[in-house]
């Protein structure tokens, strides 16, 4: 179902528009659609980057001698932009402007507050003085236990300035989970929250900051930012100094992020600097149409990539709304009230959020949205439409992307239709098709996501990754020379794309492959939430159990509509053989559904194999499934 078609002003005055008008310039080309400038972009790699690079006005030290050249592997040691010098930070301050606000912060337990750029050029050059006068330079690790505040990014960007690597955790996070994740890259310095509030509570951190700073041999330095020390940092800075910029190699790691690590250690994905500076570029501006002056908020704490992802939009100009605390908190219109109190033109949350929303019927007024995002997990085509009902001017943007490469490339275009339940194209750059096991490229059927092509923001390599076993092992053991990302999806007549789930979770019944998406879409308005999974049995056969969170009691008559929707709308294989009630679902912090570890426990695996718990958002939802084996 069509649900929003750009008008041809929206289209004219895009970001997406001046680009192609500037690669057809440059290249003496005419694309007449989208797909058509796509197609370019992945035969033309080398020109693409370079277009972009170029679009952009990239700050360098110096030229560059080539854009990309291949390792041994396809994908793995690709060299980008070779003799190029950097700095993402600099990039980011070349917005300074007087006229805007940098940023615009609210929490639970605070009023709006603006951040003047001088304010927050003000905090970075304090932080960056004292880094330089306690030894931190470039390729030193500095990490974070911070909230989603103005001192975390300023925290940040004073780091990137050094030419320090940036790696943090949300202070939800457990300390083994803290230590897992910064054990594996020795950091120097650690900046810490003490406190942290969340759906009215408050939460206090000391005794963890103590334990990491005793735990992690290579911590030198600990600054808590609610400490007298925060404030003494503040004060080193002069009230007219300027900002230094360290500019670093294009390849040089910018940020280590890590994997959910829901079923063993997570792994330490390392990230380029000029990597992500483009691609951010490419998927902010082009894709999402984020331009100079708007104002763009994504809801993430600062230990998911989607921080790092919304941190970028100051390169495009745009203020960066921020929202610390609960999206139930005090109520589920919070922060859609926040959005229209800021008059934001770009909104993103997970799409759980918005599930959620809907099956409540959340009221909000925002009639300045130019863009809705969504990521985390698929947006059901219910979903989709409740929201383009409540802002028929804006464009849903349904995003899947991952941690892998920090960014989406199944996007957004501004110059495409919104059809119910797709996502609208793959990004420029971006090479991907849907194969089947036979490895071959389809359409309008389901397969996995593979990438044919390197794309820059792809890891540099995991952190103590010897010999990229690991890396190897993640990617592209499936289809050798191609990197296979776990997603099942399929093309549609449209040009869009659906996400099934994960391939890695796809039912499999009578040797038919069935999408989970597919369960929990058709289901959606009958239960509160959901999770299926299918165990193999020794005979070749199989089980498919489906889980549902409901109000009251599961009933027969519930049992019965929802074997019947599935049957009617799909086929009988969809139809599960067990309906099982449980109190509450399992997600990572990322918000997705945690099927496979769940799948795992059902099959008898010793639980620290099957999940690490400190993983799960809300851990006392695996009881249910713990307590069966």
């Amino acid at each position: 179902m069509k649900l929003w078609t750009p008008s041809t002003d929206y289209i004219s005055r895009s970001e997406m528009t001046a680009f192609q008008k500037f690669v057809e310039k440059k290249h003496s080309l005419t694309f007449n659609h989208y797909q058509e400038l796509h197609a370019w972009s992945i035969q033309s790699p080398e020109d693409f980057w370079a277009d972009i690079y170029e679009y952009f006005k990239v700050i360098s030290s110096s030229g560059y001698e080539h854009v990309m050249k291949r390792g041994e592997h396809l994908f793995i040691g690709t060299s980008w932009f070779k003799g190029a010098e950097i700095s993402y930070s600099e990039h980011i301050f070349r917005q300074y402007s007087p006229d805007r606000p940098a940023l615009i912060f609210k929490s639970e337990t605070t009023e709006i507050r603006e951040v003047s750029w001088q304010e927050l050029k003000h905090m970075v050059l304090a932080v960056q003085i004292y880094l330089k006068r306690n030894g931190i330079g470039v390729g030193d690790r500095v990490v974070g236990v911070l909230n989603n505040t103005p001192e975390a990014l300023a925290i940040f960007l004073a780091v990137n300035s050094v030419g320090a690597i940036w790696s943090c955790c949300s202070p939800d996070f457990g300390a083994d989970s803290i230590l897992e994740r910064f054990e594996q890259i020795s950091p120097k310095m650690l900046f810490a929250d003490k406190v942290y509030h969340y759906n009215g509570k408050t939460f206090r951190k000391s005794a963890i900051i103590k334990e990491l700073a005793e735990k992690i041999a290579s911590i030198e330095d600990v600054v808590v930012v609610q400490d007298l020390k925060w404030r003494s940092i503040l004060a080193l800075a002069p009230k007219n100094g300027e900002l230094q910029f360290a500019r670093v190699p294009f390849d040089h790691p910018i940020w280590i992020l890590y994997s959910s690590g829901t079923t063993g250690k997570p792994k330490a994905i390392t990230h380029s600097t000029g990597g992500n500076l483009l691609e951010h570029f490419k998927a902010l501006a082009l894709h999402q149409n984020v331009q100079e002056g708007d104002r763009f908020m994504w809801y993430s704490t600062t230990g998911w990539m989607m921080w790092n992802y919304a941190v970028s939009s100051l390169l495009c100009g745009a203020t960066l709304c921020i929202y610390e605390g609960s999206l139930s908190y005090p109520s589920l219109g919070a922060v859609w009230k926040f959005a229209q109190e800021v008059k934001l033109d770009h909104f993103g949350a997970g799409a759980a959020y918005y599930i959620t929303c809907a099956k409540r019927e959340v009221q909000f007024s925002l009639d300045k949205l130019k863009t809705l995002g969504s990521t985390g997990s698929p947006l059901p085509p219910e979903t989709f439409e409740w929201l383009q009902r409540k802002l028929p001017e804006t464009q849903i943007i349904s995003l899947s992307g991952g941690t892998d490469v920090c960014s989406a490339f199944l996007t957004g275009c501004p110059s495409l239709e919104v059809h119910s339940g797709e996502i609208q194209c793959v990004s420029l750059g971006s090479d991907i098709e849907a194969w089947n096991d036979e490895g071959q490229g389809v359409k309008n059927e389901v397969g996995e996501l593979v990438i044919k092509l390197p794309m820059p923001s792809m890891p540099l390599y995991f952190w103590n990754d010897e010999g990229n076993v690991k890396y190897l092992e993640s990617y592209f053991e499936k289809y050798p020379g191609v990197w296979c990302h776990g997603d099942w999806i399929k093309f549609t007549e449209n040009g869009g794309v659906i996400i099934y789930g994960r391939s890695d979770a796809t039912l499999n019944r009578g040797g038919v492959r069935i999408g989970t998406a597919e369960i929990y879409n058709a289901i959606e308005d009958l239960v509160q939430d959901s999770l299926v999974v299918c165990i193999e049995q020794k005979d070749g056969s199989s089980q498919m159990h489906l889980y549902v969170k409901v109000e009251g009691k599961l009933s027969a008559k519930l049992e019965k509509d929802i074997k019947s929707r599935l049957k009617t709308r799909y086929t009988p294989r969809h139809v599960p053989d067990k309906i099982l009630q449980v109190p509450d679902i399992p997600y990572t912090w990322s918000g997705k559904k945690m099927e496979l570890p769940v799948k795992k426990i059902l099959m008898g695996y010793n639980k620290e194999k099957a999940v690490s718990i400190d993983a799960v958002r809300n851990p006392e939802s695996l009881d249910f499934w713990l307590t069966l084996v």
